[in-house]
């Protein structure tokens, strides 16, 4: 409990001298209230309003999390255990990462239209390459003689790789995931700011060009929660899977 009074303590003060500087140091058309912003959710919840763009944005944020993971595993683990193509796949797949994905928006609106195909290949070209370099560092830096010592006992391949290569490199592959649910947010919003026809990056832009600024801050605030949420189910997630080493599942969590 007092663990939870002291994290939340710094966020009630910066609230409270928001609601006390607003008007009064800072004129409220550039930064509302938060008692105007919770109204503003009210009033967007209680009006179904904002739950056309929620469902549109979420169902881009599941889906192109889930390509960007799955694509990052799979293209990781096989580079990982294949040295000599990733010596020679590497220098590009660095060349393509260095590309600002925000450059990208427009050329996936081109192959994908305005629909939610775009925002989905955004968040999952970001997310990818984030859990790729974790999956790629976690399965290279797996002790060579524990592969040797289970080929001494005639593992198989695919035991080889659930027994060894997987429970080795799982934190570096939970903490790929973790870090990237606020870019596949980033890739979701910016593809909706681009170009959408529903979505809480339309909302949100839609708020700011009608100088609506409890409108933009509602919307701010609904991304933050769904991140919240998304980190502490990836935590739990993480410990229990890493619940054989606590350790590691500790230094993980604290980073």
């Amino acid at each position: 409990m007092k663990k939870a009074i002291l994290a939340l303590l710094p966020g009630l003060v910066l609230l409270a001298f928001w609601e006390w500087a607003s008007g009064r140091l800072i004129r409220e058309i550039y930064v509302s209230k938060p008692s105007a912003i919770a109204v503003r959710l009210y009033e967007l919840f209680a009006t179904g309003e904002i739950l056309p763009h929620l469902v549109v944005t979420l169902q881009e944020l599941v889906l192109g999390y889930l390509v960007g993971v799955l694509s990052g595993v799979v293209v990781g683990y096989w580079l990982g255990r294949s040295p000599r193509v990733a010596a020679v796949v590497e220098p590009y797949v660095m060349a393509f990462y260095g590309i600002p994905k925000i450059a990208l928006a427009p050329l996936f609106i081109i192959w994908f239209g305005i629909g939610i195909g775009s925002k989905i290949a955004l968040a999952g070209i970001m997310v990818f390459f984030l859990t790729f370099y974790n999956v790629y560092t976690g399965v290279r830096n797996v002790d060579r003689e524990y592969a040797n010592l289970a080929l001494i006992m005639g593992a198989k391949e695919r035991q080889l790789t659930r027994h060894v290569y997987l429970p080795a490199a799982a934190p570096f592959v939970l903490l790929g995931m973790r870090m990237a649910i606020p870019y596949s947010v980033i890739g979701v919003i910016v593809g909706e700011f681009a170009s959408s026809t529903r979505g809480l990056g339309l909302f949100i832009n839609q708020a700011s060009s009608t100088y609506d600024p409890a409108g933009v801050f509602a919307g701010i605030v609904i991304l933050l929660a769904f991140i919240l949420v998304a980190n502490i189910g990836a935590a739990r997630l993480e410990r229990r899977l890493l619940r054989w080493r606590p350790q590691a599942a500790a230094q993980s969590n604290d980073i």
